[in-house]
């Protein structure tokens, strides 16, 4: 088995560290790199290009987009799905706009600025003082760099709804969603896993958008019940 982890949006391979023991249980595994593409279709192509036949694919947050993506363009090769911290709908004006706001602030040299301000929205309310949570965040953004992030930025604002393909997503699936996420809330999951077929659906308490750091023990068992099922 080949596992491929997709990281998030500004985020490094670090995202997936407490975990990835259990992950390598199963099979080799392998992180796509998302710094290098204009948009989330040749991020999915990449990742196709450079991995096995047959793949099971986990993808978070933005990295759920990507993976959504690789299943539109190669059902066929998904054995298996893990879709954590993310949703299938696109950006509404809002949340676009807001978005938006952050290529000013960059181009004003405000990365670091803006890589803080970020982080109490991207954990559960009582990990908001999280000292350790905090240095891990901002090493990984660090990593990504400014150049980087603003690519991924721009390929997130412009990606497509890929709603109407969840339902003939067939293979084995996992939807993993913290309870306290406030970045993208629980609902969007639910709507989610309420229109694909195969779908288990996971909300781990005490964990907001950073779950693999957050509650480690509960994703990994999550996604470990799906490895289970197609090892």
């Amino acid at each position: 088995m080949h596992i491929v982890l997709i990281p998030p949006l500004l985020c490094s391979p670090r995202v997936y560290a407490p975990v990835l023991d259990d992950l390598w249980e199963y099979g080799q595994v392998s992180i796509a790199d998302t710094r290098r593409d204009d948009t989330i279709a040749e991020m999915a192509e990449r990742i196709l290009r450079e991995a096995p036949d047959e793949i099971v694919v986990v993808g978070t947050s933005m990295g759920g987009y990507v993976a959504l993506e690789v299943v539109r363009q190669a059902p066929q090769r998904v054995r298996a799905l893990a879709l954590v911290s993310t949703q299938a709908r696109s950006d509404t004006p809002e949340e676009a706009q807001a978005r938006e706001k952050q290529f000013e602030l960059i181009g004003q040299g405000r990365f670091d600025a803006l890589v803080d301000a970020a982080f109490p929205g991207i954990v559960a309310p009582h990990n908001e003082t999280n000292q350790d949570m905090l240095a891990t965040w901002r090493a990984m953004a660090a990593t990504v760099g400014a150049e980087a992030y603003l690519r991924q930025l721009r390929a997130v604002i412009d990606r497509s709804d890929l709603t109407p393909l969840l339902p003939t997503i067939t293979c084995p699936t996992a939807i993993i969603h913290g309870a306290d996420d406030r970045y993208i809330p629980v609902a969007k999951a639910r709507e989610s896993a309420a229109a694909m077929p195969t779908a288990h659906f996971t909300i781990i308490p005490g964990a907001g958008h950073f779950v693999f750091h957050e509650q480690p023990t509960a994703a990994s068992t999550a996604l470990s019940e799906l490895l289970g099922e197609v090892s």
